[in-house]
């Protein structure tokens, strides 16, 4: 059955032993943050925070809701499985094969005219962002963060399409909030567009929806894709939306909290610094665009939905990099490659991708790196590391052994300079470049030469391998006799 709206998907998590209750009363300055890094850092559950310091009864805050987790008998993905419907100990390359497929049946919003997230509304003076429980998460953290798990709803001014996209936002005051929105991404394009007629770009802000709607919004989809029909293919049927109250878009219909208002052309403020997902702090605090809210309407018992962005791992690094595994394998096939699987490791930030493939011709892995490239999800990889068919992506383990015995010291490691960065955020780059964007990326090939002869490609030693069919069959079938286990 889909999930309709967070509270169903908070009863999914609750029966699945992957959600913990606070009703004692949490600090939103810096307590709330503290204790979702620790549950990241254990593999705890998602935090749902019931009694906040400083707000009413009902005014709750969620933090977590798609980590990673360690429960027994449940996958590390197991929070991400439940929101697509799955069961929680769903291997990870199931879980991709079902994103993967639902993806490919997008299914058209469906346009209510009243909804949940209308049982509030606050226009003009009655405007207030600090109404609700946002946290300072991180204590280098520039201000209080609203918008860090969340999807950002703006229109390009010159055709219909509408993005869906995951931008953090900072409270500046009861109206306004500061906005990272990257030339690099759709958000910053469309933006371009609005400061260049010098008009303001409407946007609204939807917190809390149904956990398909946070996904779609960070895995990078390409241009003029429809997030909120792949979101309705991947919860199998429409997303409910209605329309905003003072401006022309449709937000969640079952949102939590949402903010309308504009993006002022030419008015800056400065905004950050924010601890972000490669897990350092990520530049200094800066002139950014200002979102000015001119109206917010909310469910009775509103939820504040958060993400803590640091160290490994949580939403920003697991989520978006598994899914943007997912849509660069789906780009690369569509290009005919005959590529077996990728996969972004948690651990690996979103910048370093695992592509595992056939290899028809000699120096095919950079033909492979270039194509990660070219796509919109792999826009800011700058690791691939290139296997052969026979090596599963998701297994460190196999990953570690290819790149340790395939990857030649010198000639098996292509750097490739001047490539397109995320500006401001890469640690790794000098300040210059960082402001730039000016990064840089790198090829490992760990794939068998297709100029060696035949005798000389070293035979993997395995089971399948180096033992005859009857053997390995008798083994296989007799394992249990031994006193092993069942495997």
């Amino acid at each position: 059955m889909a999930m309709r709206d967070l509270r169903d998907f908070l009863n999914v998590l609750e029966q699945n032993g992957e959600l913990q209750r606070i009703q004692e009363e949490v600090d939103w300055n810096l307590e709330m943050g503290a204790i979702a890094r620790r549950s990241y850092d254990l593999g705890g559950p998602a935090v749902l925070f019931e009694k906040v310091k400083g707000y009413p009864k009902g005014f709750r805050t969620l933090g977590a809701s798609l980590g990673t987790s360690k429960r027994p008998g449940h996958s590390l993905y197991a929070r991400t499985a439940l929101a697509l419907g799955l069961p929680p100990d769903t291997p990870v390359k199931e879980i991709m094969a079902a994103y993967l497929k639902r993806r490919e049946k997008p299914i058209k919003p469906t346009v209510v005219k009243s909804a949940p997230c209308k049982e509030n509304i606050l226009l003009g003076k009655d405007v207030d962002l600090l109404k609700f429980p946002a946290p300072l998460i991180h204590g280098a953290d520039g201000g209080r963060y609203i918008g860090t798990w969340h999807t950002v709803i703006t229109k390009d001014p010159d055709s219909s399409w509408v993005n869906w996209g995951m931008y953090r936002l900072m409270v500046h005051d009861r109206n306004s909030l500061g906005c990272l929105f990257p030339m690099q991404q759709h958000i910053g394009q469309m933006y371009q567009k609005y400061e260049a007629k010098n008009v303001p770009m409407p946007a609204a802000v939807a917190i809390g929806g149904q956990p398909v709607v946070p996904i779609v919004s960070c895995i990078q989809l390409p241009s003029h894709v429809s997030e909120v029909e792949v979101a309705g293919g991947l919860q199998g049927e429409p997303i409910s939306v209605v329309k905003c109250e003072t401006v022309e878009l449709e937000v969640p219909a079952t949102a939590e909290i949402v903010l309308e208002g504009e993006v002022l052309p030419h008015e800056r403020r400065m905004e950050g610094p924010f601890v972000e997902y490669m897990g350092y702090e990520a530049g200094k605090s800066s002139p950014k665009p200002v979102f000015r809210v001119n109206a917010i309407t909310y469910r009775n018992d509103p939820i504040v939905t958060f993400a803590n962005m640091g160290m490994p791992i949580h939403e920003g690094q697991s989520v978006t990099a598994f899914f943007k595994g997912a849509e660069v394998f789906a780009e690369l096939k569509k290009l005919g490659l005959p590529v077996q699987g990728v996969y972004y490791p948690p651990y690996g930030v979103g910048h370093l991708a695992v592509v595992s493939t056939e290899t028809p011709f000699i120096n095919f892995a950079r033909r492979v790196a270039h194509s990660v490239w070219a796509t919109k999800p792999g826009l800011f990889t700058y690791y691939i590391v290139v296997v052969d068919a026979d090596v599963d992506p998701t297994n460190m383990d196999e990953v570690l052994h290819a790149l340790a015995t395939k990857c030649h010291p010198v000639n098996g490691i292509h750097p490739v300079p001047h490539t397109p960065g995320f500006p401001v955020l890469l640690p790794f780059l000098p300040p210059r470049e960082r402001l730039l964007g000016d990064a840089a990326g790198v090829i490992f090939d760990c794939t068998w030469p297709k100029d060696w002869p035949a005798d000389s490609v070293p035979i993997k030693a395995t089971l399948e391998n180096l033992w005859p069919k009857e053997v390995r069959e008798k083994v296989l079938s007799k394992w249990e006799k031994y006193g092993f286990k069942k495997q």
